[in-house]
């Protein structure tokens, strides 16, 4: 980024997000990027100020993000992202010339920070390190930090309109030097990534309180399944309760503690619902579609498909700027969705971005996320076995 434009931004960003947010910046070895030099900077995804709030972190130096393509075609969007000068990337899928763009900034002494989970959760927990990190970490040979914002994702969550206000203390720490990756596996190095970016927000900030006039508002898009009746998508939320049609009643206070629930977190119930999911009932059903047009912009009623999930694939029958569309992928080759809580998931098809807006209830995008995460979780605990028994 121009450096003019970056440092006018922290100026502005940095005292309103300390009065407003609480936000605490503990350097740490950050101080020791050399301007010039390069790094790479690991980050768990947790909200959606993660950029602002690593930037702050890393100032004076310069960062240069590795962001989901998708920005891009948001024409509100898109110019400022260029004035930011990112380096944008397919989600889940093979992208050579992101890949390119990284090697070239890595060479030219560029501190990159990089997302490796591929995506924003919407319960705020880190997921599995994208496959293939290791091997790029190990050949930009750049030394390895993280930057953890803990209580970013209570302040900002996912599934709620309005900012909370509490505590975010980001942390900088130092992982591995670009010369001790030299003599590691990538088996080893992506085992120190995911130890360094497994986090847990509610936990990091237990007893902090986040002040909101309506701290459960919007929590049913994420929370779909009623514990007492058990009956899917008669939730809904308004100022810090969350109900059910059934009568069913509890209470999200400003500690993120549940008042009411059989469960004391919002993780836990959204794990309760997970274990819940048959994954040998398919899932299917009609989807509006959304595409990016000829102009670079998201069109969000594109078109429509039949869409069908089950435990091997994930499979595409439609129309899209009435044009025939019909793909099958393996759940292998996907790993997991990205998702718009409330509205949608999404998907690269050869190097095409699709929205899945379910119908009739957008919420249920939820449900496929949750599905596709159990499925990876059972892909990833038999490759680790079959491992095992090869050793």
């Amino acid at each position: 980024m121009n450096p003019i434009l970056y440092t006018l931004l922290y100026l502005l960003l940095r005292p309103l997000y300390r009065l407003r947010y609480g936000v605490r910046i503990e350097k740490g070895p950050l101080c020791e990027i050399r301007e010039g030099k390069g790094a790479l900077v690991l980050a768990p995804h947790t909200s959606t100020k993660d950029h602002w709030l690593i930037a702050m972190a890393l100032f004076p130096h310069r960062p240069t993000f590795v962001v989901s393509e998708h920005f891009m075609a948001n024409p509100s969007l898109r110019p400022l992202m260029r004035l930011a000068r990112v380096i944008t990337k397919k989600m889940f899928c093979a992208d050579p010339p992101a890949v390119l763009n990284m090697m070239r900034a890595a060479k030219e002494g560029n501190v990159i920070v990089l997302f490796p989970e591929g995506r924003l959760t919407c319960n705020a927990r880190t997921g599995y390190i994208t496959a293939g990190t290791a091997q790029l970490a190990k050949k930009l040979g750049l030394d390895v930090y993280t930057v953890t914002a803990n209580g970013a994702s209570l302040t900002f969550p996912k599934w709620a309109s309005e900012p909370r206000r509490g505590r975010i203390c980001v942390k900088g720490e130092k992982l591995l030097s670009g010369k001790e990756m030299q003599s590691m596996s990538p088996e080893e190095i992506e085992a120190r990534m995911q130890a360094a970016i497994d986090h847990d927000d509610a936990a990091a900030m237990t007893g902090v309180r986040y002040r909101s006039d309506a701290p459960a508002e919007g929590l049913h898009g994420i929370l779909y399944r009623c514990p007492q009746c058990k009956k899917e998508f008669e939730i809904a939320s308004a100022g810090k309760y969350i109900t059910c049609s059934c009568g069913f009643r509890a209470e999200l206070t400003e500690d993120y503690r549940l008042v009411g629930a059989p469960f004391s977190t919002i993780l836990e119930w959204y794990d309760w619902q997970i274990s819940l999911l048959d994954l040998d009932a398919p899932m299917e059903t009609e989807a509006t579609i959304g595409a990016v047009d000829g102009d670079g912009n998201m069109d969000r009623h594109a078109g429509h498909a039949h869409i069908r999930l089950d435990r091997d694939s994930f499979s595409f029958e439609g129309e899209v700027f009435g044009e025939p569309i019909s793909f099958v992928r393996t759940t292998e080759s996907i790993t997991a969705f990205p998702i718009t809580v409330h509205e949608e998931f999404d998907i690269y098809q050869n190097n095409r971005l699709y929205y899945m807006y379910p119908e009739p209830q957008h919420s249920a995008a939820v449900k496929w996320v949750s599905y596709l995460d159990r499925v990876t979780a059972e892909h990833r605990a038999a490759g680790s076995q079959k491992n095992i028994h090869e050793q």
